[in-house]
């Protein structure tokens, strides 16, 4: 039994003995690498900072290489070549994307701008030759009837700025204007004497006025009262065309011109029986109350037959009414006409107080000018409805005054 014993005890103290010199090894070893890889450190490190010392010690040179490339344009267009596209370019086809080919227009407008010069002697040809390519637009629906597409003519009447061209026409004048110069000047001024087309001569005297302020006046005048008195027939016109006295009109507005004060006096009834409202506003803008012996005139005329025609003419005669005779003259003609339908007397009485669609008189002298007026008819009145029209428009004048809605 103590043999086992003694035994057991010295396999325990040899295993224990093997264990720690292979513990004891192992350590070793792993002492001997840190060390070793410390040292690498080290002198990695030493290395390092010498060399930064070294790099902070040299002076920094940059130097920037210049290479010269050289290169052939093998694809430009002549301004001919991109006019014969222009030319080709049609919205109005249907076969393809109006917005797109608009793209393609402006695109060519612009390498036309791009050319400048080049450009010029090109586009002056084909101005002369008076062709042109219609950019608006119209399309028949099912009924055969005309119907707009909206955009540059359906939004404003009388627009000359525009993000896209109406015309191929129109855009070659904003090259010319783009390029400007006096060369391009004097084609623009030639058009102007030349032209049979109202937003032409609109869209050049507003070009030519920004470019030469008051130079050209003469030439956009004559053109628009030339055309304005004996306007030329327009083979397949467009909505633009349609609008062609508008366009005349704002350039006379353009100049503040009053001296085809006459000649639209003479226009105001068309020979269909028909108010012309562009000459309307003329004389209204240009004469102001001075405009009422004309406008009254034209009321009288037996061509005008049409209720909502004489209409417009009243209601511009109607708001001088108060301080001027004629005026109050037709008013009163008007509100006792028992052949005007009642709705149309009634609407004329209201109108003095701003009702109907007109505008709230502000000048307290307008307003007791209007109560006098109102005044001096009642007692001559008899139609009850026409009195109490007459007395609810009498309140309602007073109520201006009262509560200072008119300005002295």
């Amino acid at each position: 039994m103590m043999k086992t014993v003694i035994a057991v005890l010295v396999a325990t103290l040899v295993g224990f003995g093997g264990g720690y010199f292979f513990y004891s090894r192992q350590h070793q070893q792993q002492s001997a690498q840190l060390a070793a890889t410390e040292a690498g450190w080290q002198n990695e490190k030493a290395f390092l900072e010498q060399s930064l010392a070294e790099a902070k010690k040299r002076q920094v040179d940059v130097r920037t290489v210049t290479r010269t490339v050289s290169t052939t344009v093998t694809n430009r267009h002549s301004a001919g070549e991109i006019l014969d596209k222009l030319i080709k370019l049609n919205p109005n086809t249907g076969d393809e994307s109006r917005n797109r080919i608009f793209r393609q227009i402006v695109y060519h407008l612009q390498m036309l701008v791009s050319l400048e010069s080049e450009a010029v002697p090109v586009i002056h040809e084909f101005l002369k030759q008076n062709k042109d390519v219609d950019y608006v637009g119209d399309f028949l629906n099912e009924a055969g009837e005309r119907v707009s597409r909206g955009g540059f003519a359906s939004r404003n009447v009388t627009r000359t700025d525009f993000l896209a061209p109406p015309s191929l026409r129109l855009g070659l004048v904003d090259v010319l204007a783009q390029i400007g110069g006096e060369q391009c000047q004097a084609i623009l001024a030639e058009v102007l004497d030349s032209t049979g087309r109202g937003v032409e001569v609109a869209y050049i005297a507003r070009v030519l006025q920004d470019e030469a302020p008051n130079k050209y006046r003469d030439n956009a005048l004559k053109a628009a009262k030339d055309l304005l008195a004996n306007p030329p027939a327009v083979d397949q016109p467009n909505r633009l065309d349609e609008n062609a006295r508008a366009y005349l009109y704002q350039v006379l507005a353009m100049y503040n011109d009053t001296s085809f004060v006459e000649g639209a006096q003479t226009l105001l009834v068309t020979p269909d029986g028909r108010v012309d409202r562009q000459a309307l506003t003329y004389l209204n803008n240009t004469l102001k109350d001075q405009s009422v012996a004309a406008v009254t005139a034209a009321y009288k005329d037996p061509k005008l037959t049409n209720q909502t025609e004489r209409s417009q003419l009243m209601g511009a005669v109607l708001n001088y009414a108060g301080p001027n005779a004629q005026a109050n003259e037709l008013f009163q003609q008007i509100i006792t006409d028992e052949t005007i339908p009642a709705g149309v007397r009634l609407f004329t009485i209201q109108g003095l107080a701003g009702g109907a669609g007109k505008e709230r008189p502000s000048d307290p002298k307008l307003v007791r000018s209007r109560l006098e007026l109102l005044a001096s008819l009642r007692g001559t009145l008899k139609d009850e409805r026409i009195l109490k029209s007459m007395d609810d428009t009498k309140l309602a004048l007073e109520q201006i005054l009262a509560a200072g809605q008119a300005k002295p």
